[in-house]
C-alpha cells in the first residue's frame, strides 16, 4: 500500500516529511483528489448540501494582515444589518428548504452577546434550520450564551499550524489562543469547523 492510500487507512504511519512530499508532488494529483472523493462519499455520499451565509458585518477590531476587512482598512464601503434584517433573511433562506444558516462577521463588538443570542432564539422559533456561526474569538461565556439559545456550529479557521507565522499575520492575536477557543468551543458542544489557509505568505 502506498503512501496515498495510508492517508486514508493508516494516517499514522504517514509522517510530515511525507505529507510535504505529497503536496509538492502534482503528479499524485489525480490520485489524491480520487481518494479525497471516496472519502467524501463514504461519509457524505453523493448529496449536495447547500449553506445560506449572511454576512451581517464588515466591520472587525482586528488587524490580521491579509483579510480585507481588516479594521485599520479605511478604504472600505462598512455596513451593519439590523438584527431584524438579519432574522429576516434566515427565514428566507429557510423557506427556500436550505437547511443550514451561516451567521458570518467580522469581530464586531457593537452586537451584544445578548443581540446575537436573541437572532438565534428568533431564527429557530420559525425555521428548522441548523445555526452556525463564524464570529470569530471571544470569551467563553458568549460561546456558552450562543450555544444555549440555539446555536447548533461554529466555524472558526486556525490557518496555520506555526506559531510564528501566526504571530505576524495577526498582531493581535496568537496561535495558542485561537486554539483554546477552538477546544471550548468542542467542549460547549458545537459542531466545530476549522482550517488551514494554503499560500499564506512566509
Amino acid at each position: 500500500m502506498g503512501i496515498l492510500e495510508d492517508l486514508v487507512h493508516h494516517p499514522d504511519r504517514v509522517s510530515y516529511e511525507d505529507l510535504v512530499d505529497i503536496l509538492e508532488d502534482d503528479s499524485v494529483n489525480e490520485r489524491l483528489f480520487g481518494l479525497a472523493d471516496e472519502v467524501r462519499r463514504k461519509y457524505l455520499g453523493d448529496e449536495v448540501f447547500l449553506r445560506g451565509i449572511i454576512e451581517f458585518s464588515n466591520y472587525c477590531r482586528r488587524s490580521c494582515l491579509y483579510c480585507g476587512i481588516r479594521a485599520p482598512n479605511r478604504r472600505l464601503s462598512r455596513y451593519r444589518m439590523s438584527p431584524d434584517e438579519i432574522v429576516e433573511r434566515a427565514h428566507l433562506i429557510a423557506s427556500k428548504g436550505i437547511k443550514t444558516v451561516v451567521l458570518q462577521s467580522g469581530e464586531d463588538p457593537w452586537y451584544s452577546p445578548e443581540t446575537i443570542s436573541e437572532i438565534i432564539r428568533k431564527i429557530k422559533e420559525k425555521a428548522d434550520v441548523a445555526v452556525t456561526l463564524s464570529l470569530g474569538e471571544w470569551p467563553e461565556s458568549h460561546y456558552r450564551l450562543w450555544k444555549d439559545s440555539g446555536a447548533d456550529r461554529y466555524l472558526m479557521r486556525h490557518e496555520t499550524a506555526s506559531p510564528e507565522l501566526y504571530g505576524r499575520l495577526h498582531p493581535d492575536g496568537d496561535l495558542e489562543t485561537r486554539r483554546e477557543k477552538l477546544l471550548t468551543l468542542k467542549r460547549l458542544g458545537y459542531e466545530v469547523g476549522a482550517g488551514c489557509m494554503v499560500g499564506l505568505p512566509g
